[in-house]
């Protein structure tokens, strides 16, 4: 039987030794429909609303994108973040931020439109942000957008309009090129408050889930295996399926992850008020990472 502080020394160190290293799932944002091939992420754009964005909420995706020779990450942000008359020192600040998450600075866009101002009132419009996004995605030839979801991580009205925009300019392309392949959207999960800022739990919970998933995706395989060697061809697809299919994009970041990202958003040095420090401190979005595909 094992003492309280045995047991206490225990936790203490799953919760130091689980972000030893970094640990993913479907990094590649694989999606396969029934009878066709499957679908992988080779031009990618993600698309924020402000200088920070990236560093703050996008971090860990970022970081193991980048390491990913086959597929090219853009960035794509929508406004200069000039609320406070700072658009130009805040634009300098992003792209050192970039380059420290692994894109270059030449893949970094940010727009300066005058409808899509920094505003924490202001919902942006769907239709300006679609003309204003798909200049990159037709001549990037984008085939997978990142962005926020419908709760836009923080509440922010800003946040939120991307992904109605986003919606709005592939709905146009489908309506104009129907017969060709669509981009496909993908949107960060906004975590509830009761479990957005506790900081190393959610890399132990995130990985736990992880390793949970992966032990079951191998008993379905050894299932499959068994009944497959009653009959080769009972299970066996036309089309064969992805092994990441099916498994949602997950980026749960390591130590040195977590000391980039910090790097990355303190390049915005003239956010760095009292409160950014804490959010550094307890957000779980410094973290980790947690995708959904969306359809519509």
């Amino acid at each position: 039987m094992l003492s309280p502080g045995a047991i206490l020394i225990l936790v203490i160190a799953v919760f130091l030794g689980a972000p030893y290293t970094p640990l993913d799932s479907n990094t590649l944002f694989v999606t396969q429909k029934f009878g066709e091939t499957s679908r992988v992420a080779k031009n990618l754009l993600l698309v924020t609303a402000h200088p920070d964005d990236e560093a703050m909420f996008f971090a860990p995706t970022l970081l193991a994108l980048t390491r990913k020779p086959e597929v090219n990450v853009f960035h794509l942000c929508l406004s200069d973040g000039n609320a406070d008359g700072l658009g130009s020192v805040r634009k300098a600040e992003l792209g050192v931020s970039v380059e420290l998450l692994g894109i270059p600075k030449q893949k970094s866009w940010v727009i300066n439109h005058p409808q899509l101002k920094d505003n924490i009132t202001a919902e942006w419009d769907s239709a300006v942000i679609a003309r204003a996004v798909k200049p990159y995605v037709t001549e990037l030839k984008i085939d997978t957008v990142l962005t926020f979801d419908t709760r836009g991580i923080s509440g922010h009205p800003n946040h939120i309009s991307i992904l109605e925009g986003v919606k709005t300019l592939i709905q146009n392309i489908n309506a104009t090129t129907p017969n060709e392949p669509l981009p496909r959207l993908f949107s960060l999960f906004s975590a509830p408050l009761a479990t957005k800022y506790i900081s190393l739990t959610s890399v132990v919970m995130g990985k736990l889930d992880l390793y949970i998933y992966f032990a079951l995706r191998k008993l379905e395989d050894l299932v499959i295996f068994v009944i497959s060697y009653q009959d080769p061809t009972i299970l066996a697809p036309l089309i064969p399926r992805h092994e990441e299919m099916g498994a949602s994009p997950v980026f749960i970041s390591g130590y040195e992850g977590y000391l980039t990202s910090l790097s990355a958003m303190t390049a915005h040095a003239s956010q760095m008020v009292w409160f950014r420090w804490l959010y550094v401190g307890f957000s779980r979005y410094m973290w980790a990472n947690a995708w959904d595909e969306v359809h519509f």
